[in-house]
Formats: C-alpha cells, sequence, structure tokens
C-alpha cells in the first residue's frame, strides 16, 4: 500500500473548485467502482486531468497504488503550485504520475490499470476522434478493469455551449445567430482573450449526445454496466423542439460505468 510522509491538510483549502475536485469528485468515482474492486491498492489512469486535482484526491485519500494523470494541455504544470497552495503539500506524492500528451498519442506505454476514468472531458474530444478514444482506454485497461466516464454540459443542453459565465441565457448557442452570440460574448468578457479563449472552446465542442457516446464505447469493445443521466429542470423552448428531440434538449449529463466485453 503507497506511504506518503509530507505532511498536507484538507483545512488549508481555500477555493471551493479545488475542494470539489479534490474530495467530491474523487468520492463519487471510488463509490461507484466499489463493487469493482474498489481504488485502494490498485493502478487508475486519469484521463484529461487538468491540473490533476481528482488525481491527487485519488492518490492522497483513496490510496491508490498508482495513478497516472495525462492531459493534452499545459495545465497539467499547474498540479503542484496548486497543491501547495490549497493542501500545504510541499511535493506531489510518488504514486502520482503526470504525462502530457498530445490528442493522437498512444496510451500503451503508460502500463495497464485496473480503473480508467474521465470526468467532463469527452465533450472536448473532436467528434471524429470518441471512438478512437474509447479503444485507445480499453487497450490500457485490464481484462478485469472498469472505465468511468462522466461528461457535462452535453452540447444541446441548456449550459452546452460552456458559455454560461458570460451568457446566462438558456440553449443561447441553439437561439441565437452565431455572429450576435460571438458579440454577446464580447460585450460581456472582462477581456478580449478571455472572450477569444472562450468562443475556441465553443467553437471546439463536440456535438455527441449521450446514445452517441454510449453506442461509440460499445463499438470500442465496452460493456455498459451502469448508466445514469440527468437533465435540466427548465421548459425546453417550443421552437428548438420542432428541430432537436427534447430528450437531446434536456440531458446535460452522462456518467457510466463500462467493462470489457470480453473482445
Amino acid at each position: 500500500m503507497p506511504s506518503f510522509s509530507v505532511p498536507w491538510s484538507l483545512e488549508n483549502i481555500k477555493d471551493p473548485t479545488y475542494r470539489t475536485k479534490f474530495v467530491n469528485v474523487p468520492d463519487i468515482i471510488a463509490d461507484w467502482v466499489r463493487e469493482h474492486g474498489g481504488v485502494a491498492g490498485r493502478d487508475l489512469l486519469d484521463f484529461g486531468c487538468g491540473e490533476a486535482t481528482m488525481a491527487l484526491g485519488m492518490a492522497l485519500r483513496h490510496s491508490a497504488r498508482r495513478v497516472v494523470a495525462v492531459d493534452t494541455h499545459g495545465e497539467i504544470d499547474n498540479a503542484a503550485p496548486y497543491a501547495k497552495a490549497q493542501l500545504g503539500l510541499e511535493r506531489l506524492p510518488d504514486n502520482l504520475e503526470l504525462v502530457r500528451i498530445d490528442a493522437n498519442s498512444s496510451l500503451d506505454e503508460l502500463g495497464y490499470f485496473d480503473i480508467v476514468y474521465s470526468w467532463s472531458v469527452f465533450e472536448h474530444v473532436s467528434q471524429d476522434l470518441i471512438t478512437d478514444c474509447f479503444v485507445k482506454l480499453k487497450r490500457v485497461m485490464r481484462p478485469s478493469g472498469v472505465m468511468f466516464l462522466q461528461t457535462t454540459p452535453l452540447y444541446y443542453s441548456a449550459q452546452g455551449s460552456h458559455l454560461t459565465s458570460l451568457i446566462s441565457e438558456p440553449w443561447a448557442h441553439l437561439t441565437m445567430q452565431q455572429n450576435l452570440l460571438y458579440a454577446a460574448l464580447r460585450k460581456n468578457a472582462e477581456n478580449m482573450d478571455r472572450a477569444n479563449h472562450l468562443q475556441w472552446v465553443y467553437e471546439t465542442l463536440n456535438r455527441a449526445t449521450a446514445p452517441q457516446l454510449l453506442r461509440s464505447a460499445k463499438k470500442a469493445g465496452l460493456a455498459i454496466v451502469r448508466e445514469y443521466r440527468t437533465h435540466d429542470e427548465i421548459p425546453v423552448p417550443e421552437e428548438l423542439k420542432e428541430v432537436y428531440t427534447e430528450e437531446a434538449l434536456s440531458t446535460n449529463q452522462l456518467v457510466f460505468l463500462a467493462k470489457h466485453d470480453g473482445g
């Protein structure tokens, strides 16, 4: 079982978002995989780790043997400074590895894992790479391993544009003319860099629905053993229901647990 003697404390956490990622999200994932061997003493892959706060929570609070956190963005370099600022942690634990990859990187050299998980990442995976991404993840799962995936907000949901911090109108990205959407984005942004970044995030979102993601996972050779969806609790505009299904418009989150299908 991993041991780690460098002191840290939950009481140091001042940022509620950091607390959610370090405490709440790892606890949710650990609960989902409890009946499939749990986390303690096992090898985990965090796919799309961001600044690796969730991976650090798994390594420190759930006694994983090995946690490999991968991401395509430089945000991964913030893991150590954020941990020092929020936890008082002087160095990252030995059972946590941070790896920068690109979108087409193979994961094979990372070894094999008992648990592969991803939180609020797959809405950002390029649409043409979704099935291939599942294939790559399945390839590094041990035959007895599981995959946990959560993704939100799905594109067609009320806040699916990821622009909510500046444009609060539900389904604005589906109802507003695009040049007017961008104009509103720039009007409400504190600076152009912020507006340009959010526009890039919006334009690179995939359009995958919950059923499409599940089909891609199954096509990749994964068997869904548990599934959960959440829905927006606000009325869907009638004009949108003329174009899209109400199920697609209201489903804002997909969570599932999958295993090898035997193939």
